[in-house]
């Protein structure tokens, strides 16, 4: 007896470049929502006294248990965003390509630096920190933005036959 093995065809790899595309747009608009709470965040928010100072870990700790409603979620979707970076490496190596999987790592290294660059801002709220978080940001937008335009299935892909080269006419 053996089992049927499906083979790796076009239509398994334009799902995955799917997925991929998907994942990348999830991220892109996580990254939307986290700047907007940043940006309240930093604005409006009074960060508790008794999380000046804190370690890393003791920050983020504090900022989600005993800060204000807006720090907390975006305290827990900076780190949802971590997670949904690895699935975007993972997808795209799996798709076999590699500058999405490049974009995808650096993306996911924005995205540490901003969560370390956060748990630094509830600490001492030093104005670089917050900067680090919107650079870091704006960096991860960009590379989840390029993936979507560059990860495309194969049956989206322009096809141009042989031969037939674009030409610029003159008059």
């Amino acid at each position: 007896m053996t089992a049927a093995v499906k083979p790796v065809g076009a239509s398994n790899t334009t799902g995955q470049v799917r997925g991929l595309r998907t994942n990348a747009l999830a991220g892109l608009v996580m990254l939307i929502i986290e700047y907007g709470l940043g940006a309240w965040t930093s604005l409006y928010a009074q960060l508790p006294a008794s999380d000046h100072g804190k370690a890393t870990f003791a920050a983020f700790a504090g900022a989600v248990a005993h800060g204000p409603v807006g720090l907390a979620l975006h305290a827990l979707l900076g780190t949802l965003l971590i997670i949904t970076a690895v699935s975007v490496i993972v997808r795209a190596a799996l798709v076999r390509h590699a500058a999405p999987t490049v974009l995808g790592c650096v993306a996911l290294i924005a995205l540490l630096a901003a969560w370390f660059s956060g748990t630094k801002f509830v600490s001492d709220e030093a104005n670089g920190a917050s900067f680090g978080m919107a650079v870091a940001t704006a960096v991860a937008i960009l590379g989840y933005a390029i993936i979507l335009f560059i990860a495309v299935p194969a049956s989206g892909r322009a096809k141009v036959p042989p031969g037939a080269e674009q030409t610029v006419r003159t008059r």
